[in-house]
């Protein structure tokens, strides 16, 4: 028995190294497009344009409501928030698929299809490290979140300068400047109350997230 479940200790060991998945926030907006999509210079975009492994899962976060999320025709996948096609979803909605078959998967919100798309690449199982992974996602943490006075705003590294822009749910930003070493803050206390997006980029990666200004 002993010999048993030290060999089934080793094989799930085993198992869990090579069967490590991910799950990828998109926020879910007006111009949630690709970082890269020449249509909208000057407007809030979110990469919308990832690569992912077998297994892994997408979850859409919905900034404000009347969205919804829908595979497009000829997409590996058939995935989409549930109801018809122009079935929308409030604020705070989130919509979760995990891809299972390699192939390119586009998608829109059908009712603003032409300022929210995007494609989810799924390749094989093993074919992003983690520091690859990594490197098209960058996990920046802000702390607190709410918060009154000030925003503190940490990265994964400080090997690179990266942009830092503030979003209010209009679209209009409101701060725009540059996050130089690991850890910075920004002073809030001024601010309105309310919803706003932190994005984060440089010429490789943009990372968007929410933070609540009490």
């Amino acid at each position: 028995m002993k010999k048993f479940l030290l060999l089934f200790s080793v094989l799930l060991i085993g198992f869990n190294s090579f069967s490590q998945t991910e799950t990828i926030v998109i926020p879910w907006d007006f111009f949630s497009v690709p970082a890269d999509d020449d249509n909208f210079d000057n407007g809030p975009q979110f990469d919308t344009d990832i690569t992912i492994e077998v297994g892994d899962t997408v979850t859409w976060d919905f900034i404000t409501g009347g969205h919804n999320v829908k595979s497009e025709a000829g997409s590996t996948e058939i995935f989409g928030t549930p109801g018809e096609q122009f079935d929308t979803f409030s604020f705070g909605y989130q919509y979760s698929y995990t891809f299972v078959e390699e192939g390119v998967n586009n998608f829109i919100c059908a009712p603003h299809s032409t300022f929210m798309y995007g494609s989810v690449t799924v390749v094989r199982e093993g074919t992003l490290s983690t520091e690859d992974f990594k490197n098209q996602n960058t996990e920046f943490i802000i702390s607190p979140n709410p918060a009154k006075n000030k925003l503190n705003i940490k990265l994964p590294n400080a090997n690179d300068d990266m942009k830092l822009e503030v979003f209010d749910l209009l679209g209009k930003r409101v701060y725009n400047g540059l996050v130089t070493q690991l850890e910075s803050s920004l002073n809030v206390s001024n601010w309105k109350s309310g919803v706003y997006l932190v994005r984060v980029s440089n010429d490789k990666i943009t990372q968007t997230k929410r933070f609540i200004k009490q």
